[in-house]
């Protein structure tokens, strides 16, 4: 059994909002920054109990190590610890009786940007029995790293408001957390947070991917687009600057994002449309010219991904009668179903069964790509 360890842990916003959300603990003091401004604390703190999480990994992973059960531990906390910021760990054996197999470990927690400590600890112990040969700490180790170091990775999704949002939203929930970036102020829901901004505000929309460092997330899902209007190309020049602001602003802010250091994004996930370089609509010429310009993104984005092992990939369905298109002429619907070769319309669930597949392990060589979801329809 090891006497000493010590470790560093970066805790950034994600981490604090992935707590905030496990534990159901969303007191403004953690999470509202306008809130903290008010308190003699003057910013957000990160929750005691998750700094308590750091004491868990000494005394389960390190001292005394895998078969460690705790049974009790008396915790002050001298100073707040404000984030994002790097915490340094230490554990010390204070005793141990071998024939009881019991002990104590002492554990605090420093600042490291401020030099002061923000955790100690005391934990009473005891070793569990185990059967067999006693797990590799190594291993365990490795397999217990990532999510240690920056909590459960989340799915970014923008867009997942309107009908085919909603779909693909709910199948993502069922998978992971999920954050969705949406325009209204909406309450967080078991597994989902809302984060509020307009992708029309390109300062806002940085704004906001600052605040929440890509090392929170795995995945980004952008289904969001601007209202389509009926018309040529030539005569709808601010539906044009929406739309191409959509399909490749937004994409390209993202990569550049997901391309910081510490990053953990290995999927982005574009919905386009069968409307864009295979089936262009002169009538809706500002949507079409977008979808298309977004699969031209797609294909040059992989090499900005690429250092990273991230893949980038765009799901174009055809028409799907669900959101903008609820209302579609039960007339219309019969017709692009006659000409469908599957014989029924493509559904929300269809397409939300593509995106799931392109952020699993399964897909990890399918990059660049533009996967049509359309029934095999000709137009």
């Amino acid at each position: 059994m090891q006497d000493s360890c010590s470790f560093e842990v970066a805790v950034s916003e994600a981490d604090i909002k992935a707590f905030s959300g496990l534990s159901g603990d969303y007191n403004p003091l953690h999470n509202d920054a306008a809130y903290a401004a008010t308190t003699e604390f003057g910013r957000r703190i990160a929750h005691g109990a998750f700094m308590v999480g750091l004491v868990s990994r000494v005394l389960g992973m390190h001292i005394p190590g895998t078969r460690s059960l705790i049974l009790g531990m008396r915790v002050a906390y001298p100073k707040p610890f404000f984030f994002p910021g790097t915490l340094k760990v230490t554990g010390t054996l204070r005793r141990y009786d071998a024939e009881k197999n019991l002990g104590v470990v002492g554990v605090a927690i420093v600042d490291a940007a401020k030099a002061w400590t923000v955790l100690e600890a005391e934990v009473n112990f005891a070793l569990h029995a185990a059967q067999g040969a006693e797990p590799e700490p190594a291993r365990a180790m490795a397999a217990a790293a990532a999510p240690a170091a920056a909590g459960t990775p989340r799915v970014l999704v923008l867009g997942g408001t309107g009908g085919l949002g909603a779909t693909v939203l709910a199948r993502l929930k069922a998978l992971g957390p999920v954050a969705c970036v949406t325009r209204q102020d909406r309450a967080a829901e078991p597994g989902l947070e809302y984060l509020k901004a307009d992708l029309d505000d390109a300062a806002a929309f940085d704004a906001l991917l600052d605040a929440h460092p890509a090392a929170g997330f795995s995945a980004v899902v952008h289904l969001s687009s601007p209202p389509v209007a009926r018309g040529f190309l030539s005569d709808d020049p601010e539906g044009l600057r929406r739309h191409l602001r959509q399909a490749v602003e937004v994409p390209a802010a993202l990569a550049r994002w997901a391309r910081k250091p510490g990053s953990r994004v290995k999927r982005l996930v574009l919905v386009g449309s069968t409307y864009g370089t295979r089936f262009p609509k002169p009538h809706l010429g500002a949507y079409s010219l977008a979808k298309a310009a977004m699969e031209a993104a797609c294909r040059l984005m992989t090499a900005d991904l690429a250092a990273q092992g991230a893949t980038v990939n765009v799901v174009a369905p055809t028409v799907v009668p669900a959101g903008l298109n609820e209302g579609m002429p039960e007339r219309a619907k019969a017709s692009l179903k006659a000409r469908m070769p599957t014989g029924r319309l493509v559904e929300a669930a269809d397409v939300a069964g593509v995106v799931e597949f392109l952020l699993s392990p399964a897909s990890s060589q399918v990059n660049g790509t533009v996967i049509a979801v359309d029934g095999g329809l000709a137009d």
